[in-house]
């Protein structure tokens, strides 16, 4: 690679071509210069790649006149050079042709020749590694600083569960220093002996995958306990593989104390509501006995040492002691009367307040001398919280919480229990008086109450038929509620017609949302029994358990829960028509007992040992194929064939495709009334799609999906989502289609079906009854074409 454009290279060359060959082969960049002058004399061509520059514009240069070296650096540099005997290295920095900085990692070798010296210097690029070592001690400040800036204790071990890293609040939060936990494994010393257990448990279950956090208690410097959240997760590298582990620790002392706090004023309020609640249940006891209860369960309720009840006597004048509990002693203590002239300060409060509290009865107005010496301090009685008792009619006396030997600070919890004791014991002698009064009531009027019985179960019976029937009775029917134009429906109709003055059972079987329900309303209406209840029956509603309740009724007490006589449905609907909707859902348990009650028209409610006749006229209906229900053993045969007097079946929207535009029509009137709308519009593409689908929901989904197109559509045009649309649009009350329209629609269905096959034994003609010429003159002519 040596030409002549820079004599001195020839003359300072060494070994000839062999020098040569490794110089320019080298993966180094590496160059050639004097020692004093620094002059480049060769460079090779890694060299070229490392800095930019070519050879042919740094030979017989410096370092410095090409800016590849700081100005600044340079005798830094050139006292490298003379230092370099042997082969050593250095980082250096440099300035590519571009103005990049690069760093390298250089090693100087002294070459003489003729009392020449000259330096041969050998560069690596390094400036990836120094830019990533620059980054990285970025990241590890940052790391650092992030580390001491967040709240939580940090606590980081390496793979072998040694600290090797805590950060400010640790020290913070336990008083440990660096010092005493970096480099220690466990046990360490924030750790409390007695919670070894613990910790590791909770840290065993983290190794195991089962819990990554806890809370724990720690220690601190001092020796305090205190309690903490702990958090641990595992850290990895970017190979996953584990480096160790960090446990973040937040000091939640005040937290538990909180709670702890709150859960003893829950268990203590629940203990207040369960007494309550035990002394409202005891209202039915006598007097004496609940006020003993009252005494004893306050007593212990709220800790004091005596608790009292006392009752006016005497006008007021006088109040007696009915009831004093002491818990020391356990004893009851009672007959002790006082005059109320001589307390006039404790009274005056009590009715003015409806309580007196007293935290020191040698410091408040109330307690007069009178009443310390001839009652507090005979008791030794230091402080006392008593509530007023109001009777049915007028005031009954007080109770009285009072504290022996020592003083007491009633908070508001107290006053509020207490406030409560009294108002139960007023309830208790309200129910008391109440009790005799009614049972003294009950002992005069003993046959009224019977007749008035009576009257009561006839109203009773007369408020549920009259409830069941404004729930079943809706609109009366007629032929115009019926919405059809189809022949296959008026033939349904005419069934009805036949079937209905008549007594016979009748099956109505169908898909779902056919309306067999509205055919059962019309047999009825058009029946004798017109005047006389439809009583609707779903067997698919009804709990299996309840079913022979609902349908034959009961007697009270006859079952759990049966607090009172009901009437099951034959007997609701006795001279009129049940509707036994669903039947093919009917448990087959179930099923004898209805065979017998239709066949012999009698009825036994349960816990009833009478039989009861009905005169009723019986409708079923279902979805299911009863046929193949009985061939399964599902559906009983004898049953079937009771029922199956007179079938009709209900057919399904598809099968009377000519009624869909005018059920559109019919529908959209009726929500548009519902909603306040004003849709007069239907595109053409739209229309013939919801003639063209096949209705799985049959009325019931044509029914939904047009109430949810008139709620969408925003103008007078209806939007029928999930359906084609255009701007070809029609008055919707011009949806009874014309002749030419009908068959349009039915040719490109039966085409459909033949997949547009026009000829041939499969063929549309065929399916059609009519010449394959014939159907090609009206597709032209109707304009019927594949889309």
């Amino acid at each position: 690679m040596h030409d002549n454009k820079f004599p001195k290279a020839e003359l300072y060359s060494f070994d000839g071509d062999s020098y040569i060959e490794i110089f320019n082969s080298s993966p180094a960049a590496k160059t050639l210069s004097e020692l004093d002058s620094g002059i480049i004399i060769d460079v090779n061509e890694s060299w070229e790649n490392f800095t930019g520059y070519k050879r042919s514009e740094v030979l017989g240069k410096t370092g410095i006149e090409l800016n590849i070296i700081d100005p600044s650096h340079a005798e830094e540099l050139r006292e490298m050079l003379r230092e370099s005997v042997l082969i050593k290295s250095h980082k250096i920095e440099i300035y590519r042709k571009s103005g990049e900085k690069a760093y390298g990692l250089a090693t100087f070798q002294l070459l003489e020749k003729e009392n020449n010296k000259l330096v041969l210097t050998s560069i690596f690029d390094i400036s990836d590694l120094v830019k990533s070592t620059k980054k990285l001690k970025v990241l590890t400040n940052f790391s650092n600083r992030l580390l001491e800036s967040v709240y939580e204790a940090v606590f980081i071990l390496d793979k072998e569960r040694k600290c090797i890293r805590v950060n400010r609040a640790f020290k913070e939060l336990t008083g440990y220093d660096e010092k005493d936990v970096i480099g220690k494994k466990a046990p360490f010393l924030h750790w409390p002996p007695e919670e070894y257990d613990a910790i590791v448990e909770y840290f065993t279950k983290f190794l195991a995958g089962d819990c990554r956090r806890d809370q724990l208690t720690f220690k601190k410097v001092d020796g305090e306990r205190f309690q903490v959240r702990i958090s641990t997760t595992e850290i990895l590298d970017e190979n996953n593989e584990l480096l160790g582990y960090a446990s973040t620790a937040v000091d939640i002392s005040e937290q538990v104390k909180y709670q702890k706090s709150l859960i003893a004023k829950s268990k203590k309020a629940t203990e207040k509501k369960n007494s309550i609640l035990k002394l409202i249940n005891l209202k039915d006891e006598g007097i004496d006995i609940f006020l003993k209860e009252v005494t004893a369960i306050s007593s212990k309720v709220l800790k004091v040492d005596r608790v009292s009840v006392w009752k006016f006597i005497d006008n007021q004048t006088k109040i007696e002691c009915l009831n004093a509990y002491h818990a020391e002693e356990e004893k009851f203590l009672n007959h002790v009367e006082l005059k109320t002239e001589n307390y006039p300060n404790y009274f005056d409060k009590l009715y003015e307040q409806n309580i007196v509290k007293v935290n020191d009865i040698t410091t408040n107005s109330a307690i007069n001398k009178d009443y310390k010496e001839n009652y507090l301090n005979k008791l030794n009685i230091m402080s006392m919280l008593d509530a007023f008792i109001m009777g049915t009619d007028k005031p009954f006396g007080i109770i009285c919480f009072e504290q022996i030997g020592k003083k007491r600070k009633w908070n508001s919890e107290e006053e509020q229990f207490v406030t409560t004791i009294a108002g139960v014991i007023s309830l208790a002698l309200e129910h008391n008086h109440r009790r005799k009064v009614q049972q003294e009531l009950e002992h005069a009027n003993k046959q009224l109450t019977s007749s008035l019985e009576e009257l009561n179960k006839l109203k009773q019976n007369l408020e549920r038929q009259n409830t069941y029937l404004r729930e079943e009775i809706d609109l009366v029917f007629n032929y115009e509620d019926m919405v059809y134009g189809s022949a296959i429906f008026s033939n349904v109709l005419t069934d009805v017609e036949k079937v209905a003055s008549t007594n016979a059972t009748v099956l109505l079987y169908g898909e779902t949302g056919t309306g067999k329900e509205l055919i059962a309303r019309a047999i009825h209406n058009n029946s004798n029994r017109r005047d006389k209840p439809l009583i609707k029956v779903n067997c698919a509603a009804i709990p299996s358990e309840l079913i022979e309740s609902e349908l034959f009724g009961h007697k009270k007490g006859s079952f759990t829960g049966a607090f009172s006589d009901k009437d099951g449905k034959f007997k609701l609907a006795d001279g009129g028509t049940l509707f036994l909707d669903e039947i093919g859902e009917l448990p087959l348990e179930m099923q004898p007992k209805l065979l017998r009650a239709i066949q012999e028209f009698e009825i036994e409610p349960i816990g009833d040992s009478k039989v009861h006749k009905v005169d009723i006229r019986i409708i079923t209906a279902t979805n299911r194929n009863l046929k193949k229900e009985v061939k399964h053993k599902r559906f009983r045969e004898d049953l079937y064939y009771r029922i199956n007097v007179f079938p009709i079946h209900i057919p399904p929207l598809r099968d009377r495709r000519e009624d869909i535009p005018i059920l559109i029509e019919h529908f959209v009137n009726k929500f548009c009334k519902k909603y306040g709308k004003d849709i007069k519009l239907i595109s053409q593409e739209t229309r013939e799609a919801l003639y063209n689908y096949h209705w799985p929901g049959n009325i019931r989904e044509l029914e939904n999906l047009i109430e949810r197109a008139v709620i969408l559509s925003n103008n007078n045009s209806l939007f029928v989502p999930g359906f084609i649309t255009s701007k070809n649009e029609s008055p919707i009350d011009l949806t009874t289609l014309s002749l030419d329209e009908v068959q349009r629609l039915h040719i490109k269905q039966t085409l459909k079906k033949c997949n547009w096959k026009i000829d041939g034994p499969n063929g549309a003609a065929v399916a059609l009854d009519i010449k394959p010429s014939t159907l090609r003159d009206r597709m032209k002519k109707l304009g019927v074409t594949r889309s």
